[in-house]
């Protein structure tokens, strides 16, 4: 019972890896994740991403990036390869929880990672191609490091401090300062119940040990471009906490709308079967009450886990649903708990329980990889192989729109997002990176361009005010949402339209 049994191995494997390939990229997230670590690959520089392969992209640090590009150039071009990264992680966090539930669910300490790997969140964020699936892996691994050197003797404790740092490193090397939550609530929660143990925790090997693993990369980054150090403090940290500059649900009910259905919805069934076997809401409550008041350290470090990263997430102005994905470890922690203890959830019942949600979970992670979306780059890139012929093409520049920046993978072509500046022009806002349509065109490359069908007469002011181009229709196609316009530019006297 406290060894990871085969079952649970295969289970998470599974779950991971079912239909993960099935599906195509889809918009934004996925796309500009892929062409990067693509970039990446192609040009050879490991250090300074490209979503475009020419102007640097600094959303993230690059750990992703380099997961991603490492897939892809072992096992090809494929959605297999872009999502193993997010697969990987899921089985390791999934062994990890395994890990804990020997400390805070010892009776059953295989039932925290059966609530986590089937729960719809942590599910859903192993099939998308983004930086959250290793976010949540190397937290995961920071905190199991820290609950170990808690609860072991003092002379074992300084390695397992010093793999606490490295991840906490890594977490930072993944997304910056979120990554960096559970660490500020290691640290309330020792501060507060166990002050005798904080002094210990930093230890000046491992916080060496961290620095040169967060920090090195953005060093450079600095060293060679001095002015982003105002980039990386201000945009991407001052304005995603303060300011809605990033767009992303700000309003003062953002948190509310965005977070609130992903963490009701996220832990079903075992949320739910939790309440049951605590005797209801409300008995669940008087049970917490009851522990907090008693100081009973475990159910404390769990509740510090979850709550203070949540509440910065509420505070924060920039708000995804994925941003709560690390919450639901310490919360399948705390689910686990009252049911491992439940007469009622015998061996039977628990293994049915489990294969029904197993299967149900499979099915959507099926019916998921068929849905048809205007957002979907594989789909794209099939309808522009059909109407265009890309012998000699070396990019494809979107105007005045979102950019697919998931045809890298399936064109073997640039991506490039263009703009042409004019004041309360609908779609500037939504291109901050985009390259100007006029410094677009004086480069040498072969390109097309893609536009929404209603942006044609504005394409086509805008290229008449950059020189003498000749704008030519090569193609178009219409459907799931979309009716884009295929465009040459060459050089010449006028502007012809069709």
């Amino acid at each position: 019972m406290h060894r990871p049994a085969w079952w649970l191995l295969a289970l998470l494997v599974l779950m991971a890896f079912a239909f993960q390939g099935t599906r195509g990229l889809w918009e934004p997230d996925e796309g500009r994740y892929t062409a990067t670590g693509i970039n990446m690959l192609k040009s050879g520089d490991w250090l300074v991403p490209t979503v475009d392969g020419e102007r640097p992209h600094l959303t993230k640090p690059p750990i992703t990036y380099w997961a991603i590009a490492a897939s892809i150039g072992a096992l090809g071009y494929h959605e297999w390869a872009a999502r193993l990264p997010g697969a990987l992680a899921f089985v390791g966090t999934g062994l990890l929880v395994f890990g804990l539930g020997r400390r805070f669910c010892p009776a059953r300490p295989w039932l925290p990672a059966v609530a986590w790997a089937l729960s719809l969140a942590p599910l859903i964020g192993a099939n998308i191609v983004s930086t959250d699936a290793l976010l949540v892996f190397f937290e995961t691994a920071a905190m199991y490091a820290f609950v170990e050197a808690w609860l072991r003797e003092p002379a074992e404790r300084r390695r397992w401090l010093l793999a606490m740092w490295l991840c906490w490193g890594l977490a930072f090397m993944t997304k910056g300062p979120p990554g960096l939550l559970p660490l500020a609530a290691a640290v309330a929660f020792l501060a507060i119940h166990d002050r005798s143990r904080l002094r210990g925790v930093f230890l000046p090997a491992g916080l060496l040990l961290f620095a040169v693993t967060a920090f090195t990369w953005f060093g450079f980054i600095v060293v060679q471009q001095p002015d982003r150090l105002g980039y990386f403090l201000g945009h991407e940290v001052v304005d995603r906490v303060f300011t809605a500059r990033h767009d992303r649900n700000a309003q003062w009910y953002g948190a509310f709308r965005i977070y609130l259905p992903v963490l009701l919805l996220g832990a079903l069934p075992w949320s739910v079967m939790a309440l049951a076997a605590a005797g209801g809401p409300m008995a669940a409550w008087r049970k917490l009450r009851t522990r907090v008041r008693e100081r009973h350290p475990q159910t404390l470090l769990l509740l510090y886990w979850f709550l203070l990263p949540l509440t910065v997430f509420f505070i924060a102005r920039s708000r995804l649903e994925l941003y709560v994905l690390p919450l639901f470890v310490p919360l399948a922690l705390i689910i686990a708990r009252p049911l491992a203890t439940w007469t009622w959830l015998d061996r039977r019942r628990f293994a049915v329980s489990a294969a029904a949600t197993a299967v149900a979970l499979l099915a959507l992670k099926g019916v998921a990889a068929h849905v048809t979306t205007d957002r979907d780059a594989s789909r794209m890139a099939d309808q522009i192989r059909h109407v265009v012929d890309l012998h000699g093409i070396d990019e494809i520049a979107f105007f005045d729109m979102k950019a697919f920046f998931g045809l890298t993978l399936y064109l073997d072509v640039r991506v490039e997002s263009v703009r042409m500046d004019e004041p309360g022009h609908a779609h500037s806002r939504f291109l901050p990176s985009a390259e100007h349509l006029c410094h677009e065109l004086s480069e040498p490359e072969a390109r097309v361009f893609a536009l929404k069908r209603g942006d044609v007469g504005h394409f086509s002011t805008a290229v008449t005010a950059c020189g003498p181009h000749q704008a030519v229709e090569i193609g178009s196609f219409h459907g799931d949402g979309l009716d884009v316009v295929l465009f040459r530019v060459q050089p010449g006297a006028r502007v012809t339209v069709g």
